[in-house]
């Protein structure tokens, strides 16, 4: 089934669910997570229910507050679908009934549940590396009509904002790639993980590769590229394959001193996939959509379906998201992290870009033998927590999930993934918390 290589449990699973959803006789409500993935997922269903002439409403969404609980109970419609977001708060979920479904890809709940809950880790997939939210949004989609096929861009795009593209592709998420290069949907090069633009600004602009000392300062990038006798006007584009294979090597030699390890060179050569109908990459797509949806979730998810109002939108608020990160991480740049035993942290830029500085951050510029857990103020006197670690880090036993998932000892809630995870803990409790995390961090690794 969908020519792609699946459980046979996974299968029935989602023919079973997309039959409930076909035979509902109701509105659809769809709630999805506010990043990249989440807004990728729900525009997977977004059109695959229009193109089924299910009728469905979206709503992005940061968790499952009390709030949205009380939205459902009231609410007449008779379905709900949660993508990229609900396993960790199944045992919540199945109180308002059987017709819930979720699509996930988070570390779930131990237990079994009364709904239908299709997560990655159930069917024996790594939901960390090979199958994101909006990969399993869009095997429902394929199991609803297989002609959404074509949606794959937006796969990959939730994928790609969950950084499960760094390596390439892997499991399910390449097997949804190479079908879509197959099929025509996407175009397929490897190249440098920079922006299309001249060299020096090119350099200048990147901020995952960030590079210390250069990133964020044009006239540093053109003293590198001329000092490498390289021409600063020319776009990244026009470089043959030798001048381009120079400067990859000169940026890979900066990674190294500045502390990165060598597994960083995923990350600085990539696979890039470009969706042909609409001629935008993959990476562009979800880097807008992520941008987007934290100032007007609306424009993101309609971007995400298509309308080109709203791509243009989109990238407009990139440009001061992408200003806004790059600030952030020259500000982590000088100021570092403060040291515990086992873990590091640091006080966020905002609320807004904690996740990306964090995540950044832990890859580029801060103690790479330390998980890094980026604070950031929240309402009602509460903290936001990002923890993410590398490869690295998960090879030698690290589990943020676990480590998130203490948040409840303290009065908060929490989980993720082992490699990337966060939280939200009472602000009085930042001291207690962070102890907890640096003593199981301290258990983990070995």
């Amino acid at each position: 089934m969908f020519r792609l290589s699946l459980p046979d449990q996974l299968v029935d699973d989602l023919k079973k669910a997309a039959e409930k959803t076909l035979s509902s006789g109701s509105p659809v409500h769809i709630f999805s997570h506010y990043d990249a993935d989440g807004v990728s997922s729900a525009s997977i269903l977004g059109l695959a229910l229009s193109r089924a002439s299910v009728p469905f409403q979206i709503g992005i969404i940061g968790e499952i507050s009390e709030d949205v609980m009380k939205r459902i109970r009231s609410s007449e419609d008779s379905l709900f679908i949660f993508s990229d977001i609900g396993s960790g708060d199944a045992d919540r979920l199945q109180s308002l009934g059987p017709d819930i479904i979720i699509l996930d890809h988070h570390a779930p709940l131990d237990g079994k549940f009364e709904l239908t809950e299709i997560n990655a880790h159930r069917y024996g997939i790594d939901g960390t590396r090979e199958a994101s939210g909006s990969t399993m949004a869009y095997l429902f989609a394929l199991a609803l009509n297989e002609d959404n096929m074509n949606l794959a861009h937006l796969s990959l795009s939730g994928s790609t904002g969950d950084r499960q593209n760094i390596g390439g592709f892997t499991g399910i998420n390449r097997n949804i790639a190479e079908l879509g290069v197959e099929n025509g949907v996407l175009n397929v090069s490897k190249g440098l993980n920079l922006p299309d633009l001249p060299i020096k600004d090119s350099i200048a602009a990147s901020y995952s590769p960030f590079f210390r000392g250069i990133s964020g300062r044009v006239e540093k990038a053109e003293k590198l590229v001329k000092d490498m006798g390289l021409d600063p006007e020319t776009k990244l584009s026009e470089l043959d394959e030798r001048d381009e294979e120079k400067l990859a090597s000169m940026l890979m030699i900066k990674l190294i001193e500045q502390g990165c390890r060598e597994d960083v060179a995923d990350e600085l050569i990539v696979w890039r996939y470009t969706h042909v109908a609409s001629a935008l990459r993959i990476d562009d797509i979800s880097s807008f959509l992520d941008a987007a949806v934290r100032e007007d979730a609306g424009i993101a998810v309609a971007a995400g379906m298509g309308d080109e109002e709203a791509i243009l939108r989109s990238k407009q608020i990139r440009s001061k998201h992408r200003a806004e990160i790059m600030n952030s991480l020259l500000t982590l740049e000088k100021s570092g992290a403060r040291q515990m035993k086992n873990i590091q942290w640091f006080w966020a830029y905002s609320r807004e870009v904690s996740s990306a500085q964090t995540g950044i951050g832990m890859q580029y510029l801060l103690n790479q033998e330390k998980p890094a857990f980026g604070l950031s103020e929240a309402d009602g006197g509460m903290l936001k927590i990002s923890a993410r670690g590398t490869r690295h880090l998960i090879s030698r036993g690290l589990n943020l999930t676990e480590v998130c998932r203490a948040a409840s000892e303290v009065g908060g809630k929490g989980g993720g993934h082992n490699i990337a995870s966060g939280c939200t803990i009472p602000e009085s409790r930042k001291k207690e918390f962070l102890q907890i995390a640096d003593e199981i961090v301290g258990k983990q690794i070995h």
